[in-house]
């Protein structure tokens, strides 16, 4: 009898505690719905990540599985199946609460109404707008969740939209307006948490001009590593890319909270119904792309167009300016995916390469129009660096000066070119131009397309570099 009450106590003891603790489960940019195989093991998956989310709910029920945003695009799964694999494994899981990414918008904004509707997580987002200036899709600008005796504030941010299509169904507004017009609404929390988009730099000013923030829970920073960065006391936490690794965060009043990073390794159990899903998606990708188009002469990186000429980008850009008999063929460095290796050149290569399935589209500019383009980009390291065909050019940054040739010769500023693009591209285009086909004309093909048929005409892939694009700092 003694034993019984004494459990009893240690029951309602345990279940007191749990009242006053409230757990979040965080994770990010969650591309592809199983492991990403190349570390040994592999790294990520869904079913990885609903065995920690079910063990940490059987011990606390006051329990919130948080996505932070960037499930859709991004990568060749995500090319290929555009977010609803993503949708369905995150309904089985199921996760709470979930912000939006920039990749959310890769395939538009009416894509993004779609997935949504077939969602059973709540979303929100405190700074995407509709044209009229409403909070995109109608949703929630931000939450209040009232669990385990505590009032917790949420505000979702994201940012780097002009890296997705350009739609003019979402506008971005300033994250900082955005904090600051909600903050009034929200009223008094026990925890004011923001879940962002954005880079690292971005996150700390927001936490400089908003010291009532206790905590944020933002985009990866490095693809295989979590961290956590403290700015005074309050927290930044960036679990690692492709849903390596999740966040467990502890939240009791009046204390700070509490992190500890758990690997979504080969050591966590996979959950069966979520496994058989990952592994039927990754057999039906295997299936879809084990075409072989040819043979690759010499490695492709793709990191290497960031910051200047790359094998992989004077491939694409001759694809693309041979679609359309074009003068010149671009694409921005950061539009090239994927490093692919030499020898088999499949299918599945070319897709890695170009995952988003951009259509090409082709414009009438100026030479003079076509130079400012270069040299707005030229000096960029985030992935705006234009990869060319047709031309070469010098930029140097110590007089912000730009030297376009052609044909051997300076490009005239009058000059009329016929220029290969994809949409996304032109979506982001300034200046004067004039828009020969556009991506609902029937003759813009998807660009992985046009990569594939260009290659498939070579047999024997063997890019090379040609002086194309040149830096110089003075």
């Amino acid at each position: 009898m003694f034993r019984n009450i004494t459990f009893l106590i240690f029951f309602v003891f345990s279940l007191t505690l749990n009242a006053q603790k409230v757990e979040i489960l965080y994770f990010t940019d969650a591309h592809q719905i199983f492991p990403v195989d190349d570390v040994d093991g592999g790294r990520g998956g869904v079913a990885r990540l609903k065995t920690i989310a079910d063990k940490l709910r059987a011990k606390n029920p006051n329990t919130l599985v948080i996505h932070g945003g960037d499930l859709c695009g991004g990568v060749l799964f995500g090319g290929m199946y555009k977010g609803e694999p993503m949708i369905e494994a995150f309904n089985q899981v199921p996760v709470d609460v979930c912000n939006f990414g920039q990749h959310e918008f890769d395939f538009g904004a009416k894509h993004t109404i779609e997935l949504l509707s077939k969602s059973k997580s709540q979303w929100f987002t405190s700074n995407l707008k509709n044209r009229d200036g409403d909070v995109f899709g109608n949703l929630p600008a931000f939450l209040i969740k009232k669990i385990g005796g505590l009032r917790i504030g949420f505000i979702g941010l994201t940012d780097a939209m002009n890296t997705s299509i350009h739609d003019d169904l979402v506008v971005q507004e300033d994250l900082f307006i955005a904090v600051s017009e909600l903050l009034p609404e929200m009223g008094n929390v026990d925890f004011l948490v923001l879940i962002t988009q954005t880079n690292l730099d971005t996150n700390r000013k927001l936490l400089e001009q908003f010291p009532e923030i206790d905590l944020i829970l933002t985009e990866e920073q490095f693809e295989h590593e979590s961290n956590i960065f403290y700015k005074g006391s309050v927290p930044i936490v960036a679990t690692a890319g492709n849903m390596s690794s999740v966040a467990k965060l502890s939240l009791e009043k009046n204390k700070k909270p509490l992190v500890e990073i758990i690997p979504l390794n080969s050591t966590v159990l996979p959950e069966k119904y979520l496994r058989d899903m990952e592994l039927y998606y990754k057999k039906d990708m295997e299936l879809q792309l084990s075409e072989k188009i040819g043979r690759l002469e010499a490695p492709l990186r793709f990191r290497d167009g960031i910051i200047g000429e790359s094998l992989a980008g004077n491939l694409i850009t001759d694809a693309f300016r041979g679609l359309h008999n074009s003068n010149v063929g671009i694409i921005n460095g950061g539009g090239i995916r994927a490093d692919v290796p030499a020898g088999n050149f499949t299918l599945k290569s070319v897709r890695s390469l170009l995952p988003f399935g951009n259509k090409i589209c082709q414009i009438l500019i100026k030479g003079k129009e076509l130079k400012e383009l270069l040299k707005e980009h030229a000096a960029d390291k985030s992935g705006q660096l234009l990869q060319v065909s047709g031309i070469s050019y010098q930029y140097t940054s110590a007089d912000n000066k730009i030297v376009v040739e052609r044909n051997g010769e300076e490009l005239d500023d009058e000059e009329l070119l016929t220029v290969s693009l994809n949409n996304y591209c032109l979506g982001n285009l300034k200046g004067e131009f004039e828009v020969l086909i556009d991506e609902i004309n029937p003759k813009a093909i998807e660009d992985f397309e046009v990569l594939k048929a260009y290659c498939k005409k070579m047999k024997v892939v063997k890019p090379v570099l040609e002086g194309r694009i040149l830096i110089l700092s003075e």
